[in-house]
């Protein structure tokens, strides 16, 4: 039998959710107890230990974060999570300086309590680990011979062999010589914080300087003894380079779980916006491609709203972008030449917005004819090259400049040392060149970490350009270089060559034709009017009759009174059934109907299960007039061909019947 995972206290006065929540624990493996009070839950930590304590911010006696106080204090063991229906900023960011590991908002999906409990009792076992290991380098620090000298009044009267062999010297060439001019450089003797014995004096941290003139940290104590029958000094020092190393290496990791959790809430963030700015981003896209299809190739303003459309579908990709990166996930990619990525990012509007702000900074390209293709998502390469560009062009914007694209076959025959270690291989090289003042070495090893930023906030930057092009290239398998000096700087980005597709040229991209429907009844189900709206003039353009729906419950009504041929059902729908959900009781009354998803951001539990209900096709908003006639061609292909397999669907069944 398995062990049992550790024990977990839930603190809220909501009988049934507490209930539900003990539930969920212990289904999943967890001893589970429960309080309805802060004072019940105090008594119930002094009983017993917890590795965990799911904490609700409003109890009738005391508030979440008086008990996150409580428990950080007497119980440094225990993780807190805060758990509320009432989350402010102000009551987030006290949690956050009380130590809880998370703030979690009712209601709150049962796998994420599930993963953000795990990860809490792992990130505290890793701070007692880090603890323990700590006290244990003390101990055998302590344990170990430390240099010993005896001195008067400075003058140095005795070495052990410990000390000799800590500095470089021989005992004899100690003797007589000062300690601030032999071992220890004076200017640089701190007293630590650490309580002192009653018998000494220190301790004291400085730099110990070795007869070869390399320094390194040292920590002293001082006690003054009977020696030969006058009062002397003893100083037993000891070299903290580990100590030292040790403590640089906790910074680091301490950074890197600051940045993972700043990333996560990024996330998160992302996530609960994506849906309604992809909801926006419709109309932006799909209004302009409608007006393209009735004016003329001639048209005065066409080239503007060619570039409307473009614009919108960037936007919603940049949107994309920021979930990709932040939640880690993986992007769809395509076999791609990146000369064609850099012709389309320069006929852009941001590039020409970007020659617009810095006139005085030129922009040339050196792009290699022969260029093999890569396996890649080209919208999340654009936005990397989008991103080194307007680092390029912000650090020459005050004397003007240069900046060089340049693309290239490169293959390394063996490994290649640059701001990365980069494996043999074939790769398709990037750069982007500047002749700025460069980065300065302090600042080059954190330019890739999220938030790290020199630009002023909201102006010109937010600190995660290269943090995206970082996760990209890493994404796609590639390798990062960065060469800079006071004369300007360059970043090469290294992707693995297609090898199935290696000698593919750039073609401009052939638009797929155009399948019309033949009066087909569509309903749209969607809670947002703009959407629906949208869906309707798109389906009536197509040759469709279009119904539509406000909810879920509507839907299933109509489609108990009329039969149709297919629903467009949005994902995400609120309040009310969801898009999968709607499905699976439409199918209780017409168990043959078709459906396609469509949702402005959908995580791949909610596709999966969709694809479990039987549907295949899932549109992501904004989408084209040419994307939707797609998806319904082919939902409508494999509808024909299973009534063409198993007879008549309900829906035509019904109809027949009431004919």
């Amino acid at each position: 039998m398995p062990p049992r995972l550790p024990a977990v206290l839930v603190i809220d006065d909501e009988v049934h959710l507490s209930n539900s929540l003990a539930y969920l624990l212990r289904n999943d493996g967890y001893k589970a107890d429960i309080a309805h009070s802060g004072q019940e839950a105090l008594q119930q930590l002094r009983r017993d230990a917890y590795a965990a304590a799911l904490v609700d911010m409003d109890l009738p006696d005391m508030s979440g974060n008086y008990i996150a106080a409580r428990i950080g204090k007497e119980h440094p063991d225990t993780a807190i999570i805060i758990f509320t229906g009432n989350a402010t900023i102000d009551n987030a960011v006290e949690s956050l300086r009380l130590g809880v590991y998370d703030f979690l908002r009712k209601p709150c999906p049962p796998d994420s309590i599930l993963r953000t409990i795990a990860r809490a009792i792992q990130h505290k076992q890793l701070q007692l680990d880090l603890r323990n290991s700590e006290k244990r380098f003390r101990q055998l620090a302590q344990a170990t011979w430390e240099g010993i000298i005896i001195y008067e009044q400075g003058k140095i009267l005795l070495a052990n062999n410990q000390l000799c062999k800590m500095f470089g010297y021989q005992e004899r060439e100690l003797l007589g010589r000062q300690i601030a001019e032999a071992l220890l450089d004076r200017s640089t003797i701190r007293p630590m914080h650490a309580p002192a014995e009653t018998d000494q004096v220190g301790p004291f941290e400085a730099r110990g300087m070795r007869k070869d003139g390399s320094t390194f940290p040292v920590e002293f104590r001082v006690k003054h003894i009977d020696f030969q029958g006058r009062q002397v000094q003893v100083a037993a020092i000891r070299d903290v380079t580990d100590s030292e190393i040790a403590i640089q290496q906790k910074v680091a990791l301490m950074d890197k779980l600051a940045s993972a959790k700043r990333m996560e809430s990024l996330g998160l963030m992302a996530s609960s916006v994506a849906h309604d700015l992809n909801n926006i981003m419709a109309g932006i896209v799909t209004y302009p491609e409608l007006l393209l299809m009735d004016l003329g190739e001639n048209f005065q303003y066409r080239e503007e709203l060619l570039m409307i459309r473009e614009a919108g579908k960037r936007a919603a990709a940049v949107v994309n972008d920021l979930l990709t990166v932040a939640r880690g996930a993986s992007c769809e990619k395509e076999s791609h030449n990146l000369n064609e990525s850099i012709a389309d990012y320069l006929n852009s509007i941001e590039f020409k917005e970007l020659s617009q702000r810095f006139p005085n900074i030129q922009t040339t390209t050196y792009l290699d004819g022969k260029l093999h293709s890569i396996n890649c998502s080209p919208i999340h390469l654009a936005k990397s090259l989008t991103n080194l560009v307007n680092n390029a062009a912000e650090a020459m914007q005050d004397k003007g400049g240069r900046i060089v694209i340049s693309t290239k076959n490169i293959r390394f025959t063996s490994t290649y040392q640059g701001y990365e270690v980069i494996e043999p291989g074939d790769y398709v090289m990037m750069s982007v060149e500047d002749n700025g003042s460069g980065i300065s070495p302090q600042d080059l090893p954190h330019i890739f970490d999220p938030f790290y930023s020199k630009k002023v906030m909201g102006r010109s930057g937010t600190g995660l350009g290269l943090a995206v092009v970082w996760n990209t290239v890493h994404d796609h398998g590639g390798y990062i270089d960065v060469a800079s000096s006071d004369k300007g700087c360059l970043f090469s980005l290294y992707f693995p060559t297609d090898t199935l597709n290696r000698s593919q040229s750039a073609q401009p991209a052939q638009a797929p034709s155009l399948h019309r429907g033949n009066g087909e009844t569509v309903l749209v189900v969607d809670d947002q009017p703009n959407q629906r709206e949208i869906a309707s003039r798109l389906l009536t353009r197509l040759g469709y009759r279009p119904l539509t729906a406000t909810s879920g419950e509507e839907a299933i009504e109509c489609i108990k009174n009329t039969p149709v041929d297919l629903v467009i059902l949005d994902l995400m729908m609120d309040p009310g059934l969801d898009g999968c959900a709607t499905y699976e009781r439409i199918r209780r009354h017409v168990p043959g109907q078709k459906a396609i998803i469509t949702s402005g951001y959908a995580n791949a539990e909610n596709i999966r299960r969709a694809v479990e209900l039987g549907i295949s096709q899932f549109i992501k908003k904004p989408y084209s007039l040419h994307e939707l006639a797609q998806a319904l061609e082919m939902e409508m292909s494999a509808h024909q061909q299973s009534r063409a397999t198993r007879g008549p669907s309900a829906a035509a069944a019904k109809k027949d019947a009431q004919s």
